[in-house]
Order: C-alpha cells, then sequence, then structure tokens
C-alpha cells in the first residue's frame, strides 16, 4: 500500500508556483486522533521549513496585507504532489497556518510555519466556534424571511384567583343588568297602563304624573342600554385581562439553521436525518408585554427573532451544531466541500469507507469496557419560568439501566459510570382543551356575544377563546430557556410527544451505544500501536473516512501516527467483537 518509495518524486506548490521541497520533510510527523469516535481526525502536523524562494512567497503573502492582499489572518494553499513509481499522483491539500508555528529565522534565511489540512473538520469547527447568529443576522445571512411565525398563547399553570374575580365581577355586573332591566320593564308597564287607561295609575292622576312616567320609562332605557354597552366594553376588556390573545414568536428549522452557517463559509450541506426539516429551535423570550396605565396589555412581545438569544445554548455556530450532534448521536465529516452530518448508525459511513487493512500483526488486545456505562440518561431541560414544562413532563427523560443477569457477588459487579446527555433545550407544549377558566368565560362571553349582537353588534368573543387550542401555550410571555419544537402548518401537532421525545431519539439512534440491544452492537476489541504499511494515499484515505472492515466485521481507526518519509505508520483501531452476554437493561420513562 506503500505509495512513498525511495523512486519517488514529490513537488511543492505554494498558491499556484512550484518550489523546491521543504527542508526534511521527510521527518515530518503526522498524529490523527478520532477524538469521540469522529470519522475525521483532528491532526497535529509538525512544523514546515521553508529555505530561500519559497521563504520570500510566503513572507510576501504576509506584507501583502498592508496593500491590496488578503494577508496573515487567511491562510495561504499549499499543496504536495507525490509521484511513486507508476506515476500515480497523490495530493496532500492544506493551507499554510499563520497563527501556529509561524517562525522567521532572518539570518538563516529559513521559515517555519504550520499547515492545516483543506476542508478539515478541524478548521471548519475553528470558523462556526467564533461566530455567533446575531453576526450572521446582523450582516444579513439570517432575516426576517428565514424565520417561521408560531402561535402561542399564555396561560398559567394555576388561575384560582382569576376564576374567583371573574366571577364575582360578572356576577356584579350581570346582577346590575338584571335590577336595571327590571326597572325599565316597571316603567314601561306604567306609561303602556297611563296610555292603554289601565289601572297603574290612579284615575286622579295629572297630566303632569303621566309625562313624568314617561320621562322616566325613557331615561330607564337609556340608562339600560348605556349599561349593556358598558358591560359588554367592560366584559370584553375583563376577557382581553384575564385570557391575552393569541401571540407570535419567530422560530427557526434546524435545517436552515445549520445550511445557512455552512453556505457562509463556502461549504454546501448534507444529512438524511429528517428530523433536521419539523423540529424548529425556540429561542428563549427576556421581553416582558407592554401595559397601559390600567394594567392592561398594550403590546404583546414574543421573540423578536428566530436565531438564538445572545444568552441561549446555541447562540455560538458551533453550539448548534453540537445540539444537533447531540440529539441525533452524530457525526461531522467534510466530504469534498460538503459537509455531512448523519447518525453513527448510518450505513452512509461504511459505504463511504475505501481504506483496507493489509496483512499485519497484532501483539496486544483489548476491550472497549471504559465505554460501557451502566447508566445512560437522556434528558431536555425544564423551564422554571414555564410551568408547564414540569406539568407535562412526560418524554422530557429517558433512563437506560445496564445490569448483569447472573451475579456471584454483588460487591464485584464492575459496571458502573454515568452517559448523561443533556441537550440544552426544553420541549414546547400544545394547548389540548379549554381550561376551567376559559370554560366560564366562554359562558359568559357567549353571553356578551348574545346581547351585543341582539343590539346590532358584531362580537365574537367565543370564537376568539375557543380558536386558540392547537397553539404553543406557556405558563408566562418570558421564558427562560430555548425550546424545540415540531411545527405543522403552524402549530403544534396533536402528536407532538410522539413525534419528539428522548426514548424516540433513544430508540432511534442512541441505542448505537448499548452494550446488549442490536446483537450486543457496541461491544469491541481493542488493538493498539500496530504497526501497517503506510503513505500518502493511505493518508488521504484515512483521513477522509476512517472505516474499514476486518474479517468481515466493521472497524474503524481511533488514531495512527506517520512520519511523512516513512512506508509505515503505528495505527490504533477498535473491531465489532461480541465478548460477554451476561447484560440487560433496564428502561425507565419518567412521568
Amino acid at each position: 500500500m506503500s505509495d512513498t518509495s525511495i523512486n519517488s518524486r514529490q513537488r511543492y506548490i505554494l498558491n499556484g508556483q512550484t518550489f523546491n521541497a521543504p527542508i526534511d520533510w521527510q521527518d515530518v510527523s503526522i498524529v490523527a486522533n478520532y477524538e469521540n469516535d469522529n470519522v475525521q481526525p483532528s491532526l497535529t502536523i509538525d512544523e514546515f521549513r521553508f529555505p530561500l524562494e519559497a521563504r520570500v512567497i510566503i513572507n510576501k503573502w504576509v506584507t501583502d496585507g498592508l496593500l491590496t492582499g488578503v494577508g496573515i489572518f487567511e491562510g495561504m494553499p499549499l499543496d504536495l504532489s507525490v509521484y511513486n513509481n507508476s506515476s500515480v499522483q497523490h495530493n496532500f491539500k492544506s493551507f499554510i497556518d499563520f497563527t501556529k508555528g509561524y517562525k522567521d529565522f532572518l539570518e538563516e534565511g529559513i521559515l517555519d510555519v504550520g499547515v492545516i489540512k483543506n476542508n478539515s473538520v478541524d478548521n471548519f469547527f475553528d470558523q462556526v466556534g467564533s461566530t455567533t447568529y446575531g453576526y450572521l443576522e446582523e450582516i444579513g445571512v439570517f432575516n426576517d424571511g428565514s424565520y417561521t411565525q408560531v402561535s402561542y398563547v399564555v396561560e398559567k399553570k394555576f388561575n384560582l384567583i382569576e376564576l374567583i374575580i371573574a366571577n364575582v365581577v360578572f356576577y356584579l355586573m350581570v346582577k346590575e343588568l338584571a335590577e336595571a332591566i327590571e326597572r325599565t320593564t316597571s316603567a314601561i308597564a306604567e306609561v303602556t297602563a297611563l296610555i292603554t287607561g289601565g289601572s297603574v295609575l290612579p284615575p286622579t292622576a295629572s297630566l303632569g304624573a303621566a309625562l313624568l312616567a314617561v320621562l322616566k320609562a325613557i331615561i330607564l332605557i337609556a340608562y339600560t342600554a348605556v349599561l349593556i354597552v358598558a358591560i359588554t366594553e367592560l366584559g370584553k376588556a375583563l376577557l382581553e385581562s384575564l385570557l391575552p390573545k393569541e401571540r407570535k414568536h419567530k422560530a427557526l428549522v434546524l435545517r436552515d439553521a445549520l445550511s445557512a452557517v455552512c453556505d457562509h463559509f463556502g461549504y454546501s450541506f448534507d444529512s438524511d436525518i429528517p428530523e433536521l426539516s419539523t423540529y424548529y429551535y425556540l429561542p428563549s423570550n427576556p421581553n416582558l408585554d407592554a401595559k397601559t396605565l390600567g394594567g392592561f396589555i398594550s403590546e404583546t412581545k414574543g421573540t423578536q427573532s428566530g436565531i438564538p438569544n445572545v444568552l441561549d445554548y446555541g447562540y455560538r455556530c458551533e453550539d448548534m451544531f453540537e445540539l444537533c450532534k447531540r440529539l441525533f448521536n452524530a457525526k461531522i465529516a467534510i466530504v469534498g466541500n460538503t459537509v455531512q452530518l448523519r447518525s453513527r448508525n448510518a450505513p452512509y459511513w461504511i459505504q463511504q469507507s475505501q481504506w483496507e487493512l493489509p496483512s499485519v500483526i497484532i501483539e496486544t488486545l483489548e476491550y472497549n469496557t471504559e465505554e460501557m456505562k451502566a447508566e445512560r440518561l437522556l434528558s431536555f431541560e425544564a423551564d422554571l419560568n414555564d410551568e408547564w414544562t414540569i406539568d407535562n413532563y412526560f418524554g422530557t427523560a429517558y433512563e437506560i439501566r445496564t445490569e448483569p443477569i447472573t451475579v456471584i457477588r454483588q460487591n464485584a459487579v464492575l459496571l458502573k459510570g454515568l452517559d448523561d446527555v443533556n441537550f440544552n433545550v426544553a420541549l414546547g407544549n400544545r394547548k389540548e382543551g379549554l381550561s376551567g377558566l376559559e370554560n366560564f368565560l366562554k359562558d359568559v362571553a357567549s353571553a356578551i356575544d348574545g346581547v351585543a349582537n341582539f343590539f346590532g353588534g358584531d362580537s365574537n368573543l367565543v370564537g376568539e377563546i375557543t380558536t386558540r387550542i392547537g397553539v404553543m401555550k406557556q405558563s408566562s410571555n418570558w421564558h427562560s430557556v430555548p425550546k424545540l419544537i415540531p411545527i405543522v402548518g403552524g402549530k403544534i401537532p396533536n402528536n407532538h410527544r410522539d413525534v419528539i421525545n428522548a426514548k424516540l431519539l433513544y430508540d432511534k439512534y442512541h441505542n448505537e451505544k448499548s452494550f446488549v440491544l442490536n446483537n450486543f452492537g457496541n461491544q469491541k476489541r481493542l488493538y493498539k500501536q500496530v504497526r501497517v504499511p503506510f503513505g500518502f494515499n493511505d493518508y488521504g484515505q484515512l483521513t477522509e473516512n476512517s472505516y474499514f472492515k476486518y474479517n468481515g466485521s466493521v472497524a474503524k481507526i481511533t488514531k495512527f501516527e506517520w512520519i511523512m518519509g516513512e512506508d509505515t505508520a503505528l495505527i490504533d483501531f477498535w473491531v465489532k467483537n461480541i465478548y460477554t452476554k451476561n447484560l440487560k437493561e433496564r428502561y425507565i420513562n419518567p412521568e
């Protein structure tokens, strides 16, 4: 497999210009660490040492930053082309990193400089780790058209006081209205009797008394009409106070949150995870409603933007990628110019692998017992400012306990450790029906609608109450933890906890970690410091994808160390292999 034999030739190209090889390039060491079992590695590469013309062109790149060039804070392209005996070319594409290892030895006329792999995961996360969604919105990457409107209402968990107040106020209003109608009816009866010669008024009653009765009836009719209007308006105001109107938040679908960032840095984005298109990130809302001097709400204030709030987890672009990696137990790789985000159990990784392990001598064997955690916990946050995230807790957490089937001595059991996966966001809640207060106010609203419409109005207070069903609900307008919600047609679907919950995410994505499920799928044999033939071709394949097949089983490189001028490297890798079946799992779904 080696392609760096003594007869190979090298060509170094700096920003399109060909130069002699760096000094002692054969001794440059490359260490690749696949931390967290990533597909592509974090690379540690020794500095290259350039003399003469190459040193001049590199320093010119720096000084051009004073003129019209990009300068020291953009990497300079560096390509190494290697030709072996069969004239096959391999390219080591990278950038000079002026921020790491740059040293210009002025008297000796040589220059040391670090390099980074072109389109590397390390470089990508260096960029997104120093970028915020606030900045991207400021420069127009995100705008109002990027966000989805989310309807919601504020519904307090406990509203006994409001219910009592509503009962008392409406009782007094209805009592006064009933008495006014009764007085008006009596006055009209007097006038009617007078006109028809009835016996309500004495026969000796004067004309003045009759006129007084008519005037009294007119005044009471007017009073009753004014009272009806006043009660109607007061009823509407009280309803609005007790039941704030439907409001709007702005949210951002996860796929757009990631793809826009990738596009900004010159990458495309690809993922086969369907939930990225249905899960929406709703930032926290620090805004309080604006109120009048009388205490009524004059302006409702939902989230003003769909990007994360500056205090939210996810405000840094890197955190949003980490959130999605945690949600879906995913890995990120850069293939060509595309950022790939896929679950660890996706067949994609094996299908894309190219490397093959040659016949080698293996001297030591270990097991991945450190990956075995007796307790695994997946959990969303609870928001103390939104009591519904606590009241409707089902689906917020899921616990997996691994236990031995057979035990001889309990105090000798070696199962231990906790894998705590917290998603740093809360789950939203859907308004499924009317509360006790709303049912009472619905009856009141129906009465107000009837009275108002009888006198020629166009009132539909009942509709304003019933149309709230199906929207998101919060116990206060101010929620301090961002939420993750599924949205269909601007509303949370009635099966929202079926499509987003901790158990679902475990069953679909995280059970890849299980030492019991999937035919004991996470049990592995470990092999370290295995010496293998190695060259530029191997380097290129393993920095793109570290999976391979070993004796028919899935295997993966976890580390390699290679000196560029040598034909061998030391590798660490694992192979899926069952080594115990004395395990079972217990599942706990807290409510």
